[in-house]
């Protein structure tokens, strides 16, 4: 390219590409664009040889010719054929490519305008998802299973989440004494509780840390949680007046 040739530094978007009379056999060209400022190339490949009875090549714009001649004066390579877009002014493009057996390849292309943003590539199709296929095994070289470790999180926090949505406390007995009852989908928990004089109020007993996982079979590791859960609730339910105070063996209202 002459340095007095204009240039025009527009995006090109690659159309339609086609194998026109061939034998099924023979496949379609392969086109690439690549732009840099001051430099840009459209890529072609050929599905086969160049040098196997390819004719004559041919690029238009519209009416005018931009390049015609045998295929062979412009091979790189044997399949690969190199054009220098940047001469190449805005508009609609298209490449004819003949063979001696009389079938032909045609590839169209636009050449747009500079500073207009070529349209973003189509996404393929996101796959179908069957809910119902079972997950995944995976084993090792010994044909050991492999632990799904995804898998596993998410069963904790799906029973997390249930047990948080899902558990409530009810009560039985009297004013004077009676018991408080955690229930979540896992556990029923029951706590007593009593009336008292003074100051305080009322009291309900529970486990010690140490004896927590005897006395109620729920993880150490839940403890604080369902205490602080259960002296909420009775606080909301039955003494929204009282405030409440948790040690290690009771939560007391005063």
């Amino acid at each position: 390219m002459s340095d007095d040739q204009p240039t025009f530094e527009g995006h090109a978007v690659i159309g339609d590409i086609r194998t026109l009379d061939a034998p099924e056999s023979v496949g379609l060209l392969s086109l690439k664009f690549v732009h840099y400022p001051g430099s840009q190339q459209l890529i072609l490949w050929l599905p086969q040889s160049g040098y196997q009875g390819y004719g004559k090549l041919s690029v238009t714009r519209g009416d005018d010719a931009v390049e015609r001649g045998p295929v062979r004066d412009r091979l790189n390579g044997s399949v690969q054929i190199l054009f220098d877009t940047l001469p190449w002014p805005p508009g609609d493009y298209a490449i004819v490519i003949t063979h001696d057996d009389g079938w032909r390849h045609e590839a169209s292309m636009r050449k747009l305008e500079a500073g207009v943003a070529p349209p973003a590539p189509e996404l393929p199709p996101a796959p179908p998802v069957d809910l119902d296929a079972p997950p995944i095994v995976y084993r090792d070289g010994f044909g050991k299973v492999i632990p799904n470790v995804d898998l596993e999180m998410r069963a904790q926090a799906g029973a997390q989440m249930e047990r948080v949505f899902g558990r409530r406390v009810e009560y039985e007995g009297n004013v004077r004494a009676g018991l408080v009852i955690y229930i979540d989908p896992m556990h029923r928990i029951v706590f007593s509780n009593e009336m008292c004089g003074g100051s305080l109020k009322a009291s309900i007993e529970i486990p010690s840390a140490k004896h927590w996982v005897d006395a109620t079979g729920a993880p150490l590791a839940m403890r604080d949680d369902i205490v602080a859960f259960v002296a909420a609730s009775v606080h909301r339910d039955q003494a929204s007046s009282w405030r409440y105070r948790i040690t290690d063996t009771s939560i007391d209202f005063y």
